[in-house]
C-alpha cells in the first residue's frame, strides 16, 4: 500500500494552509520532497496517484515532481529531484557554498523557456521567473538549519534555478542538478544531436508546451506535511502556516506584528516575499536562536509575535499576489552542472593559457623577496589617523677620499606583495569602518538585533557556526570582528584587487548593504563611465579589469551617489538621518583625500585574478605552468606507475630580486605552443552526452567518460610527454626539473612510454569528431 496518494483536494489543502494562492484555471507544478511516484512510469493523468516515502540522499531522484490541472483537478506525477546532487554539493562545499543550492519550501513561478541556451546540453525547460531563497551549505554535505540562507542582493536578483531534464532517463542513475528542479529524462539539444526527449521528461515538457499558458506555478511541498495533511483526523483544526509565498490576511498579521517589533520596514501588503522572510529569520533568531530559524511563521513564532493563525476550517482562500513580479536585475550566467565538463577548471585553463602565452600580464619571478614589516593597526576615533605610505629614503650622499664628493642612491625598498598591499589598504579602510560602525548596540529599530562593531548578532553565529547570545555579541572582540570583516565583506569583495581609494567606498557599501549591493553600484559606475558590463551580483575579475581603465575619481563620485540614494530611501531616513549623511560626508572625504595621496593612479600590476576564497592573487609565469600541470596532472598518470618516496631536495638556488634561477622556468617558444594549442583546444568546448560508433568504439562508459576530451588529453599529454623526455645524456628537461622531488624523475622515465600513447589517443579523438561531423550531416 502507498505511503501518500497525491488528489487535487490534497494539493489544495497543502495550499490552503500553507496561504499559497492558486490559479482558479491552468496548470499548476508542484513538487515533493522526499516522495517516489509508486508507479515511475506512468506519467498519464487521473483523479489520484500514489507514492512512497524515501530518504532524500542526493545520489538518486527521490522526490516527485507534478503536474496539476486545476479546471478537472486530474493529476500527473514524474520521477525528479528538488534537491542538488551530490557531485555539485562537494564542489560547491570547498567553494564556501557557491555555485550549488537547495531551493526552500515555498510558492514559486517558471516561464517557459531554454535552460543553458550558449551551450550544447541547452534545451526547451521553464525558467525561474520570481525571486527564489535558496539555503547553501557550507559545513557538510548536506542541507539543515545550521546552513546559510542566502537572500540575495535584492529582489531581482535570481540564482536561476530553472526546471530542466535531469540529463538521465534511467531512475536509479545519477542525476545533474545544482539547485534546478529535475525530472528524469534527456533533452533535445544540440548535444544529442536534435533528439527527440526521452523518459517522464518527454510527456512533462509536452504536456506544458502543449498549452497557451507561458507561466506556471510551482508549489514545493516535503512529504510530511502532506502526509500530515492526508492522515491527520483533525485536519481541519490544524493552523495555518505562513512561510515564502504565503499571502492573504495571516501574512497581514504576521508583517504588522514584525513592524510593530521594529524589524520589518517595509509596508505589510499581505505578500510574504524576500524583506517579510529576512524580517521573519531576524525575529526568530533574535527569540530562539539561529539553529532554529526556518522561516516558517508557525504556532509557536506566531505566539510569540502576538499573532493568533486561522484554522483550516476558517482559513479563506489566499488571493493572488498583486504586486509586479520584479524582473531579474542580477547576473544571468547559467548554472552549473556536470554534465559538463568541470567549467570551474576551464575558466581557470584560460586564465593559465592567457598567462602563459602573455596576452594577460604577469609579474617577473622573484626568488627572494624581504617583505616588510606587518602594517600596524592605526584607530584613533573618532578621527582616525590614516597612514600614507612614507617616501623613498633620502639621498645617502658618500665620500669616499681621495675622490670628490658622490651622491650615491641605496636600492629601493622591496615592492609590496598583492597580499600584502591588500592587507594594508584593508587596515586604512577598516580604521574608518569602525568609526562607522562603533561599539555594541541592540536598536530595536535595526532589523539586524545585537551589534558590536558592526557584527550582526545572526553574522557572528554564522562564523562562528554555532547559537550565539547577546552577551556573547558584546563580548566579542575587536580582532574576531576584523577577521570576520577581513574574510566575509574586504576578501569576498576582492577590494584588495582595486586601487585603494575605490576600495573604501565599496567595502562600505559591503558591510553596510551586503556585498551584493556593493557589486551592484561598482558595476553600475563602471558603467556609467564607458564600461559595458552585465551581470553585478558578485565582483569578478571581469570587472576588476574594468576597473584598469575606468577613470577612478568618476567611478568613486558615482559610487558614492548611489550609495547616498540608497540611504535617502532608507524607510527610516528620519531617524538615522545624521548618522547617515555623516558616513557618506566623510566617506567622500577619506575617498578624495586617498586619491590626492596616490594621485588618481593605481600602480600597474597584472591584471587580478579572483582564488576560491575570493582573495586577489598576481601569479608568476612558473607558478601558472605548476597550476596548469596540477590540473592536467590526472590525464598524465600512467597506470603501475607509483611514486617513489621523497628525498631531501638540494639547497635552494638564491637569485637577484627579478630574475629566476637557471632552469626554472620553459622556454618562451614552447609555452607559447602549449598556450596557442589549448586556446584551440579550449575554444571548440566541453563534451557532452551521445556517442557516434567511434567514440563509443570501447564502450558506453569509457565512451562518455572521454567524449569530447580525447584530442584535449592526447594533444596536451602529447606535448608535455615531449618536453618531460631526457635530453642528452639522460638530462632532465627544464619542464621535469620544475616538478619537486622523485616526481621529475619518475615523470621524465616514463614520457617516452606516456608519448604514443597520448598520440593514439589524439589521433582517436580526430576520427570521432569526424564521425560527430558526418553525423551532424545525415
Amino acid at each position: 500500500m502507498a505511503d501518500l496518494t497525491i488528489t487535487a483536494d490534497l494539493l489544495t489543502r497543502g495550499s490552503r494552509r500553507n496561504c499559497y494562492p492558486i490559479p482558479s484555471t491552468g496548470m499548476v507544478f508542484f513538487g515533493i520532497r522526499g516522495l517516489k511516484p509508486e508507479l515511475p512510469i506512468d506519467t498519464t493523468f487521473a483523479a489520484s496517484r500514489a507514492g512512497n516515502f524515501t530518504p532524500v540522499d542526493f545520489r538518486r531522484m527521490n522526490c516527485t515532481l507534478g503536474q496539476w490541472k486545476v479546471d478537472t483537478g486530474e493529476i500527473a506525477v514524474f520521477p525528479g529531484s528538488t534537491v542538488p546532487s551530490l557531485p555539485n554539493i562537494i564542489r560547491a562545499k570547498e567553494q564556501g557554498g557557491s555555485g550549488t543550492n537547495m531551493l526552500m519550501l515555498g510558492r514559486y513561478e517558471y516561464e517557459k523557456g531554454i535552460h543553458k541556451p550558449s551551450k550544447p546540453g541547452g534545451h526547451r525547460a521553464f525558467r525561474q521567473a520570481t525571486f527564489f531563497p535558496v539555503w547553501r551549505t557550507v559545513d557538510n554535505l548536506t542541507f539543515d538549519l545550521s546552513d546559510k540562507l542566502d537572500l540575495g542582493s535584492d529582489s531581482g536578483d535570481f540564482v536561476w534555478d530553472n526546471l530542466h531534464s535531469a540529463y538521465t532517463d534511467s531512475l536509479d542513475g545519477a542525476y545533474s542538478s545544482a539547485g534546478c528542479q529535475v525530472v528524469c529524462g534527456l533533452p533535445r539539444s544540440a548535444a544529442r544531436d536534435n533528439q527527440p526527449e526521452t523518459g517522464p521528461w518527454r510527456t512533462f515538457v509536452e504536456n506544458a508546451y502543449a498549452l497557451q499558458q507561458n507561466r506556471f506555478v510551482y508549489l514545493l511541498f516535503s512529504a510530511e506535511e502532506l502526509a500530515l495533511l492526508e492522515k491527520a483526523e483533525n485536519a481541519k483544526d490544524m493552523a495555518q502556516v505562513v512561510r515564502f509565498g504565503s499571502s492573504g490576511q495571516p501574512v497581514k498579521d504576521v508583517q504588522t506584528a514584525l513592524a510593530g517589533k521594529g524589524i520589518l520596514q517595509s509596508e505589510a501588503d499581505g505578500e510574504f516575499g524576500r524583506d517579510s522572510l529576512r524580517a521573519l529569520m531576524a525575529f526568530q533568531t533574535r527569540s530562539v536562536g539561529p539553529a532554529v530559524a526556518d522561516g516558517v511563521c508557525g504556532a509557536n513564532t506566531a505566539a510569540l509575535l502576538g499573532v493568533t493563525l486561522p484554522t483550516l476550517s476558517k482559513a479563506k482562500p489566499a488571493p493572488q499576489p498583486s504586486q509586479p513580479t520584479p524582473a531579474p536585475t542580477g547576473s544571468t550566467a547559467e548554472p552549473e552542472d556536470e554534465t559538463d565538463l568541470d567549467e570551474a577548471t576551464l575558466q581557470r585553463l584560460r586564465v593559465l593559457i592567457l598567462g602563459l602565452s602573455g596576452a594577460q600580464p604577469i609579474l617577473t619571478t622573484t626568488m627572494v623577496v624581504t617583505p616588510p614589516p606587518h602594517p600596524t593597526t592605526v584607530v584613533a576615533p573618532p578621527h582616525p589617523t590614516i597612514g600614507v605610505a612614507p617616501p623613498p629614503p633620502p639621498t645617502t650622499v658618500v665620500t669616499p677620499p681621495p675622490h670628490p664628493t658622490t651622491v650615491v642612491a641605496p636600492p629601493p625598498p622591496p615592492a609590496q606583495s598583492a597580499a600584502e598591499r591588500s592587507r594594508a589598504n584593508f587596515e586604512r579602510a577598516q580604521a574608518l569602518i569602525k568609526e562607522f560602525e562603533g561599539g555594541f548596540v541592540d536598536d530595536p529599530r535595526d532589523p539586524g538585533g545585537a551589534t558590536n562593531f558592526g557584527i550582526t548578532h545572526t553574522t557572528l553565529a554564522n562564523w562562528r557556526k554555532r547559537p550565539v547570545t547577546t552577551q556573547d555579541v558584546r563580548n566579542m572582540s575587536y580582532e574576531e570582528a576584523k577577521d570576520i570583516y577581513f574574510s566575509e565583506y574586504w576578501s569576498s569583495c576582492a577590494c584588495g584587487g582595486m586601487p585603494g581609494p575605490l576600495a573604501l567606498p565599496v567595502y562600505n557599501v559591503a558591510v553596510h548593504a551586503g556585498p551584493g549591493r556593493a557589486a551592484d553600484f561598482l558595476l553600475r559606475s563602471l558603467n556609467q563611465n564607458g564600461a559595458s558590463l552585465t551581470g553585478g551580483n558578485k565582483i569578478d575579475d571581469v570587472m576588476l579589469a574594468a576597473v584598469t581603465k575606468a577613470p577612478i575619481p568618476d567611478v568613486i563620485s558615482d559610487f558614492i551617489d548611489l550609495y547616498e540614494a540608497k540611504l535617502r530611501a532608507h524607510p527610516n531616513f528620519a531617524h538615522f538621518k545624521t548618522g547617515f549623511l555623516r558616513r557618506v560626508n566623510k566617506l567622500r572625504t577619506e575617498s578624495e583625500k586617498w586619491l590626492a595621496e596616490t594621485g588618481g593612479d593605481q600602480p600597474v600590476t597584472p591584471t587580478p585574478r579572483l582564488d576560491d576564497e575570493r582573495e586577489v592573487t598576481v601569479t608568476t609565469k612558473e607558478d601558472l605552468l605548476a597550476e596548469l600541470m596540477k590540473i592536467l596532472g590526472p590525464a598524465a598518470t600512467l597506470p603501475g606507475i607509483t611514486t617513489q618516496p621523497s628525498v631531501t631536495p638540494p639547497p635552494a638556488v638564491t637569485s637577484q630580486p627579478g630574475v629566476a634561477p637557471p632552469g626554472s622556468a620553459m622556454p618562451q617558444d614552447q609555452a607559447d605552443a602549449i598556450a596557442a594549442l589549448l586556446r584551440q583546444i579550449l575554444g571548440s568546448g566541453a563534451g557532452q552526452p551521445g556517442l557516434t560508433p567511434v567514440n563509443g568504439a570501447l564502450g558506453e562508459t569509457i565512451g562518455k567518460m572521454l567524449d569530447g576530451r580525447k584530442s584535449f588529453i592526447g594533444i596536451v599529454g602529447a606535448l608535455l610527454s615531449s618536453l618531460l623526455s631526457p635530453g642528452a645524456a639522460g638530462a632532465l628537461s627544464p619542464l621535469a626539473a620544475l616538478l619537486p622531488g622523485a616526481l621529475g624523475t619518475i615523470l621524465s622515465s616514463a614520457a617516452p612510454v606516456l608519448l604514443p600513447i597520448f598520440l593514439a589517443l589524439s589521433a582517436w579523438g580526430g576520427l570521432g569528431k569526424l564521425d560527430k561531423y558526418a553525423a551532424q550531416q545525415k
